[in-house]
């Protein structure tokens, strides 16, 4: 009789399929409910008869076997079932007790310490060794053997025990690609009577009686193969051993996935040291290099720069790094907003006033022109500006003099003007609301700041530049990474607040993280674009490629891989992107 294991909570829940039909959903009335609220209320049936179990998907699409979406499939133990965020593993009751492992100790004891003793690892290869280890103590065997699959697919030893004489060039037998291929597992109870292995090179090279061999699968995807042989007489793996070396193996693929992404990570780090720029500027991604390029070329010179872009973009940063790469990088710069004044106050912080200019003008007041000499002025959202101010500004664009308010002389000043705009300064002149002389006179050298869900690979940068930051803030959380779930979602998230957005989503995970892992919380998705639901899609398809290759520095294979999507899908769509 199967069973069947939630590994949904704290404890492993485990049900005896002990009637001819269940139904498992989101609905409280299955007799098998799934834990997370996402899930269809009636997700999928599992039929028992005297031969096994077979599952059938109710909703298509939201059962995968061994991370492979199927309508139906018939059960074996020691399979997955994810259905949504929920997953269980298929068992076999043996007796009301649980079976012992060799030294005695239950399954799930041992199971417990395996990982308790390979969870630290961050060697991949010491992690591997650990786990064959394992493997002999709970199942046996003398040899074993764990590949990972190269770039093409290929399966290449990356351990063996220790005793092993074949060269690991050989394994490319009947045993590994049967497992390659069905990407299941199978058991070899009798190997040198069975016609189908007997023949095997692995098995002939070292005298082996039975083997187990099995994939390791992680997010979908299988990413290895573990072999398990003995060469005992009289020894005999089991359904039962295969069962257990599919749960060793589930948890291998976890840990290989992980360490391969902290490798990945360790990179991101170095790069992101290599691309820092002075004043916390990523600038990793094509369209970054490209303005950083133009910031050299225009701060040589005095000429006005408008920087264009959406909110949150980090134009303020760039004005700076205007005036620090300038020649004016000794004189002051000095930041304005012109939108938090209005009237008389913007006014008079700009240009200064005379005592008694207007109700309150207790003393005369220098403006921020003045205090800007041999300087840069920097207007933040200059389209806030109002129409006589804008009068005023064009003047002194055009004379190099301000008229302090209340003042009947003029100064000289010499400063250079940064403005910064979030809003279509064209559109504002067609509509009258924004004078096209001084506009002119502003865009002599125009810099458009592309919004982060363009900028590719800078958002892991970025991402991981402000974990740095903020992590220092509080110092008694022992917080070590981004979990591997939230790199995926930094990625697949629109950041309409761009930089500015991710900056607080970053602190606030930060803030509310519970263990050394900070998981990453930004809602379903984007903004919405489009009515046309078949368009929408293919623009989000094509824009998570694009994103995907970003990321990846253009390998194809590898941005296939981070999609979770097979290299044939990958490329057709690549093609129809490029139609």
């Amino acid at each position: 009789m199967f069973t069947l294991t939630a590994y949904t909570g704290d404890t492993p829940r485990t049900r005896l399929l002990d009637k001819r039909s269940f139904i498992i959903g989101k609905a409280p009335d299955c007799d098998i409910v799934l834990a997370h609220g996402r899930a269809p209320d009636v997700a999928a049936r599992i039929e028992c008869d005297g031969s096994g179990a077979v599952i059938h998907a109710v909703k298509a699409g939201c059962v995968a076997i061994n991370g492979r979406k199927k309508p139906s499939a018939r059960l074996s133990p020691g399979d997955r079932i994810d259905i949504g965020a929920d997953f269980f593993i298929c068992g076999r009751e043996t007796s009301k007790r649980q079976a012992p492992a060799p030294d005695g100790r239950p399954v799930l004891e041992n199971l417990t310490r395996f990982s308790d003793v390979v969870g630290q690892e961050r060697d991949l290869k010491k992690l591997l060794r650990k786990v064959i280890d394992s493997l002999f103590s709970v199942i046996g065997g003398e040899e074993a053997f764990v590949f990972v699959l190269d770039g093409r697919g290929k399966p290449q030893v990356m351990v063996s025990s220790g005793g092993a004489k074949t060269s690991p060039e050989r394994f490319s037998d009947t045993v590994v690609q049967t497992v390659l291929k069905s990407r299941t597992g199978v058991v070899v109870r009798n190997a040198l009577a069975d016609p189908a292995f007997s023949a095997s090179q692995s098995i002939a090279d070292l005298r082996l009686t039975t083997v187990l061999c099995t994939p390791m699968i992680a997010a979908g995807r299988m990413i290895g193969i573990i072999y398990l042989g003995s060469r005992k007489s009289g020894t005999s793996f089991t359904d039962d051993d295969l069962g257990t070396l599919r749960l060793y193996a589930l948890i291998a693929g976890m840990l290989i996935n992980h360490v391969d992404f902290i490798a990945q990570q360790n990179e991101t780090i170095r790069r992101l040291a290599d691309v820092k720029e002075e004043g916390g500027v990523i600038a990793a991604s094509p369209a970054m290099r490209r303005i950083m390029d133009d910031i050299a070329t225009v701060a040589r010179s005095d000429i006005p720069v408008l920087l264009e872009g959406e909110t949150g973009t980090g134009k303020d940063l760039l004005a700076e790094m205007v005036h620090r790469k300038s020649d004016r990088k000794n004189g002051p710069f000095l930041p304005v907003n012109c939108s938090s004044l209005r009237g008389e106050l913007l006014e008079s912080e700009l240009f200064g006033h005379k005592q008694g200019a207007f109700t309150g003008a207790m003393r005369d007041h220098r403006g921020l022109f003045s205090a800007a000499h041999k300087g840069t002025i920097f207007l933040d959202e200059i389209s806030e500006l109002e129409q006589p101010l804008q009068a005023k500004l064009l003047r002194t664009l055009e004379t190099g003099r301000v008229r302090p308010v209340g003042s009947s002389s003029e100064e000289t000043v010499d400063v250079r003007i940064i403005c910064a705009a979030n809003r279509d300064l064209k559109s504002m002149i067609a509509q009258g609301a924004f004078r096209q002389d001084l506009y002119f006179r502003l865009n002599q050298f125009a810099i458009q700041l592309p919004p982060l869900r363009e900028r590719g690979e800078d958002i892991l940068l970025l991402a991981y530049h402000f974990l740095d930051k903020f992590r220092i803030l509080y110092p008694n959380r022992d917080i070590v990474d981004f979990h591997p779930d939230a790199r995926k979602s930094l990625l697949l998230y629109d950041w309409p607040g761009n930089v500015r957005e991710l900056s607080s989503v970053i602190h606030k995970a930060v803030l509310s993280a519970s263990g050394p892992l900070v998981m990453i919380d930004v809602g379903d998705a984007g903004p919405e674009k489009s009515l046309d639901f078949d368009q929408t899609v293919r623009d989000f398809q094509f824009k998570l490629i694009k994103r995907a290759l970003d990321a990846c520095n253009g390998n194809r294979e590898q941005a296939a891989r981070m999609l979770g999507m097979s290299r044939s899908n990958f490329f057709r769509y690549l093609a129809e992107m490029k139609a």
